[in-house]
């Protein structure tokens, strides 16, 4: 049995930070946005500054979106994502709310790098949406490995197919089936990995 995850939402870090934060014993902090509990964000930002420890078991980031700044935290789970990232990147986080001495920071659990396409694709989503955008729906019935090797399987197989792009058709040979096909391309989609040029044929988005 699986345990059903928070469903990440892309917010600026000044909603984030603006917004009431909620701890709870055995259950998952969040912070309170428009009616919403939010403990998963995404957000996409510039890292400002950086800093690693001494025995490099820990580290972290102090990212800025324009809106505001706020710290990433990272411990030995973590430590792997940030020790690859460098001043002056655009990364794109997947983290969990946390607080401290009442200040609010995120933990990771993706960093990838980003373009200034997707930033500006971002900041529309933003200003199109009143609140919280909502990302992909809560893993509830497969391991996230398993999702994970299938969606890498689609977007290399998208990102071979080069400037033509790649039909619907050859895409559901690699997942098995168009309903489980539809839902790794959604969720490609809505990471900003790949784009719909036209009606049924991906491309990477650069």
């Amino acid at each position: 049995m699986f345990t059903k995850r928070h469903t990440a939402y892309k917010l600026r870090i000044k909603d984030i930070l603006s917004n009431d934060f909620v701890s709870r014993d055995g259950e998952s902090d969040y912070v309170l946005v428009n009616d919403q509990q939010v403990s998963r964000v995404r957000v996409m930002a510039t890292i400002v500054n950086r800093f690693i420890n001494d025995e490099r078991k820990s580290g972290s980031l102090i990212i800025d979106d324009g809106s505001e700044v706020i710290s990433l935290r990272g411990w030995e789970d973590q430590f792997h994502m940030i020790d690859k990232t460098a001043i002056g990147q655009l990364i794109d986080v997947v983290a969990r709310v946390r607080e401290y001495n009442d200040q609010v920071y995120l933990v990771p659990e993706i960093i990838k790098k980003a373009s200034p396409n997707c930033f500006v694709l971002r900041k529309l989503e933003y200003d199109n949406h009143k609140g919280p955008v909502k990302t992909a729906k809560p893993e509830t019935n497969k391991p996230e490995e398993e999702d994970d090797g299938l969606k890498d399987s689609v977007f290399k197989k998208i990102k071979d197919g080069g400037s033509k792009g790649v039909k619907m058709d050859e895409l559901i040979k690699v997942c098995g089936d168009k309903n489980t096909c539809k839902t790794v391309l959604k969720t490609l989609l809505e990471e900003d990995m790949i784009f719909e040029p036209r009606a049924g044929r991906y491309k990477k988005l650069e």
